[in-house]
């Protein structure tokens, strides 16, 4: 059975062999047009037409509000979904969500349902360049910012569940979003930050994704560029425990990818796989998705 091809898919892959092609034809010039033009290709972000219609999808959902985060640079913010798995609760336990490439966060609600579903309650930031977070060409460096930016919010608000408990966080990172989240939980090492670290559709390197998309020669362009994503640099200083989730049918980051992650992380460790895609996971009509869920809440819960 072919894999299901989703605008994610369509949108990394294309991204990849249009930066080879371009940056023959621009001849890797170097300047700063040929790399914004590159980080666009590669992120695709997704964005909306002003706060306008931010506040209108907003109104359309009562278990959903919205946190506005100074960005690291002065008058930009980044604005982060909340989505309550029990509206007026606070649930004992919470995800950083962190997206991949060009779905913003309302778009990707429907991954959030399984974890939902298993009382955990979902934050999810939108780094700039995408939603109503502030507009820019993204950049590996920008992206890390936000999501730092974001995390540091939410900890500043230090919300309590209904026992007067700190809340406890799974950090999870889907496609792009898992080597944000594997650089974010390298970054808070030594501390008792997170419970869990659940990496969905995760790859090693950007590198390593456009040598499988288009062999040799897509590799040694992405090199040129500065975007690595390389989270095999980083997997190993990471605390555990981890859980690696990815579809045997994934035509976007071969499974052998997230599989050498797997391999290089510490453990204790998790593999699960599904007979599924990139981004839909979700999806899986048996329950063994939603299931790997309610663990990762019980292992996670107080």
């Amino acid at each position: 059975m072919k894999p299901r091809s989703t605008p994610e898919t369509r949108s990394f892959s294309a991204g990849v062999r249009w930066l080879a092609v371009w940056l023959v034809v621009w001849g890797l010039s170097g300047c700063a047009a040929l790399h914004d033009w590159q980080r666009q290709k590669i992120y695709r972000p997704s964005v909306l037409q002003g706060m306008a219609e931010w506040q209108r999808l907003l109104a359309t959902r009562s278990d959903v509000s919205a946190l506005a985060v100074d960005a690291v640079t002065p008058g930009e913010q980044v604005q982060v979904l909340q989505v309550a798995a029990q509206p007026g609760q606070v649930a004992p336990v919470r995800v950083f969500y962190l997206h991949g490439t060009y779905r913003h966060a309302w778009q990707n609600l429907g991954k959030a349902g399984p974890m939902l579903r298993a009382g955990l309650d979902v934050s999810m930031p939108d780094y700039r360049g995408w939603g109503a977070s502030s507009p820019r060409v993204p950049s590996e460096q920008s992206i890390h910012d936000d999501a730092w930016a974001a995390w540091q919010a939410l900890q500043a608000a230090a919300p309590r569940d209904g026992d007067g408990r700190p809340v406890r966080w799974v950090i999870y990172g889907h496609s792009m979003g898992s080597a944000v989240a594997v650089h974010l939980a390298q970054r808070l090492r030594g501390t008792p930050a997170y419970c869990a670290l659940v990496l969905e559709s995760a790859f090693t390197s950007f590198p390593d994704v456009a040598e499988a998309g288009v062999g040799w020669f897509g590799r040694q362009l992405t090199l040129l560029g500065g975007e690595r994503m390389a989270s095999i640099d980083a997997i190993g200083q990471v605390a555990p425990p981890l859980w690696f989730l990815h579809g045997s049918r994934d035509d976007t980051v071969p499974i052998a990818l997230g599989r050498r992650l797997y391999e290089a992380a510490p453990s204790p460790k998790h593999w699960r796989t599904w007979p599924l895609g990139h981004s839909d996971l979700q999806t899986d009509p048996t329950g063994a998705y939603d299931q790997t869920w309610r663990e990762i809440a019980a292992g996670c819960r107080p």
